[in-house]
């Protein structure tokens, strides 16, 4: 199990699950957007033309090793490295990627060869070799990874690898694992013969900078690097030595080249897609949306569903500040840390007006900590959060609150007669959460409650919610880069750095905690898919009934692509559109 890492790769995604999911879960919904632009069928494209794609914010590097960003993942690991195991979007199910085959019996020792026949850009020849050489520049403690150091060992042990041939190999777990698949889905393989001499030096790190002489970029996924400008563009062309072909036996990537352009500003990315010099951009704003999915021009919007990220409100619970001095919170926290009032707010939101009007149709009502776009390990049996005022001042009044005033404003104290008065964080570019605030100040107030919402730059509340704990609470969430049940591990296990109510405690302050660590090691290690998701959606009831995050919505991830873009089919999951980029082409 990965306790250590809370950026995960790939993982699904960035690092991810296992290849016996099929029975896991829900069944996945058909793969059509739900607004906008409905995803076409695949269909086997043709070679040649350009496509060009907007990032709002520098890729930092083109070594994916030393990511520690999104949009320096997408420029290096996925469109330069193709990786051992691949994850199909569409299903969520992993799929082969250079590994051709790979077996396990205990979860502890695998059995995996590579395809015949496999060349990195150069021509050189891909093997067993390089495979051993990435995973240990990925653990190497003086390369030291950002994201991956942490996320491929096991229990803060390396995996230890034994070469058989060129193409076959074994992989030593260190403990059994749930998914081996989740660990292959981070190893993009890099080239020995390339980089052997940088990581025997120390300076692997600083290998593969933007500014890098392009040739020195050796890869093994669709494209190669022809041309960098640093903040402004990075410039690709298709790898002819790429191992994937259609079902004609079309060498992919269909597309001849490929252009990340940096656009930060969101009006000017709106024109450009709009003027035809952007094909393809992510995340867009969804005024930008609306007007795309209307389909009167070249560009279309799409409605990839929801994302991995959750929209909650964290309740501060801490007793004692990170160094150990007191909070002066305690009136305060007795509320907070009173399960009654955590769902007596819970009921009090109208979840379903947030994300059907506050966010236009682009959010869904979120009732848990997995978001819906997890469809494998989404528990079904987890029940709606009803909207219902009434029958949360039943609640309060219950647990020793009171309530006074008129209808039309009423004021809640609790059984000391304080009044209950809180402020809520939220970040300030955040426009979507400061609409949530807003409707949740107004739900609130119908209780009696008098909230305030104050909007900061999102720096100083990620320092009050991490670093010293100085609020009440926070409108925030969490953003899963992977549908693994372990990429949870930072925001369930009680001692996790992202157990944002009361992180790093030195022991379980509850019980329902405590069972929550217990069930979180178990599932780590239990390769039976069906009993792996009865663990796991054991813990998602007692975070449904205990409620230490209320949660409130999923945003979707929504996109836009010129129509003449073959095989577009975005994703609510990194890299969104570029999932299947080497299936794309140009009409």
């Amino acid at each position: 199990m990965r306790r250590e890492s809370e950026f995960k790769l790939y993982s699904v995604f960035l690092i991810v699950s296992c290849l016996l999911l099929a029975g896991c879960g829900q069944a996945p919904p058909s793969n059509t957007t739900t607004q906008g632009a409905k995803i076409e069928p695949r269909a086997n494209g043709v070679r040649g033309g350009k496509l060009t794609y907007r990032l709002s914010a520098p890729p930092k590097s083109l070594n994916y090793v030393m990511a520690a960003d999104a949009p320096t993942l997408i420029a290096s690991f996925y469109l330069l490295m193709a990786r051992l195991v691949d994850f199909d979007h569409s299903t969520q199910k992993f799929v082969p990627g250079l590994a051709e085959s790979w077996t396990t019996t205990d979860g502890k020792t695998v059995d995996l060869k590579l395809r015949e026949g496999l060349k990195f850009s150069d021509g050189q020849p891909l093997t067993t070799d390089d495979v051993i050489f990435t995973l240990t520049s990925m653990t190497d403690e003086k390369v030291k990874s950002p994201a991956l150091h942490d996320a491929m060992m096991v229990d803060g042990k390396p995996i230890e690898t034994k070469k058989i041939s060129d193409t076959e190999m074994q992989f030593i777990f260190p403990k059994p694992v749930a998914s081996v698949e989740n660990y292959f889905v981070n190893l993009g393989v890099m080239p020995r013969h390339v980089l052997e001499t940088d990581l025997k030096a120390g300076k692997f790190g600083e290998a593969w900078k933007i500014d890098s002489p392009a040739a020195n970029i050796v890869t093994s996924g669709p494209f190669v690097v022809t041309a960098a400008t640093p903040g402004e563009k990075i410039e690709y062309a298709r790898n002819n030595h790429y191992y994937k072909k259609d079902s004609a036996g079309t060498q992919l990537p269909y597309l001849d080249a490929l252009t990340i352009e940096i656009v930060p500003d969101a009006n000017n990315a709106f024109a450009r897609l709009s003027q035809g010099s952007l094909d393809v951009a992510d995340r867009i704003r969804p005024s930008d949306f609306a007007e795309f999915a209307k389909g009167q021009g070249d560009v279309r919007g799409f409605d990839a569903g929801p994302g991995l990220g959750v929209d909650q409100i964290i309740f501060n619970q801490n007793v004692n500040a990170p160094d150990g001095t007191p909070l002066n919170n305690q009136t305060k926290r007795a509320w907070f840390a009173d399960k009654r009032f955590r769902v007596a707010i819970a009921t009090a939101i109208d979840r379903g007006s947030i994300a059907n009007v506050t966010l236009q149709g682009l959010a869904s009502p979120l009732y848990g900590f997995v978001s819906p776009g997890n469809r494998v390990w989404l528990s079904v049996n987890l029940p709606k959060i009803n909207y219902d005022t009434k029958s949360a001042a039943q609640m309060l009044e219950q647990a020793g609150f009171k309530k006074s005033g008129t209808a039309d404003a009423p004021i809640l104290t609790d059984a000391q007669n304080n009044p209950v008065e809180f402020t809520l964080l939220v970040p300030a570019e955040n426009e979507p959460r400061k609409l949530m605030a807003a409707v949740v100040q107004e739900d609130l107030a119908k209780l009696g409650i008098k909230m305030q919402v104050v909007p900061l730059e999102n720096a100083a509340v990620q320092e009050r919610l991490n670093k010293t704990y100085d609020y009440d609470a926070i409108v925030f969430g969490s953003t899963q880069t992977d549908i693994e049940p372990s990429s949870y591990a930072s925001f369930l296990m009680s001692a996790g750095a992202n157990h944002q109510w009361q992180p790093k405690q030195k022991s379980p302050a509850t019980e329902w905690e405590a069972r929550i660590d217990e069930l979180f090691d178990q599932q780590a290690i239990e390769r039976d898919p069906q009993k792996r998701m009865a663990l796991f959606s054991e813990i998602q009831t007692i975070m449904s009934g205990e409620l230490p995050v209320i949660p409130l919505v999923s945003q979707h991830v929504v996109t836009a692509s010129h129509k003449k873009i073959g095989n577009y089919a975005p994703s609510g999951v990194i890299p969104y559109s570029l999932w299947n980029v080497d299936d794309l082409f140009v009409r």
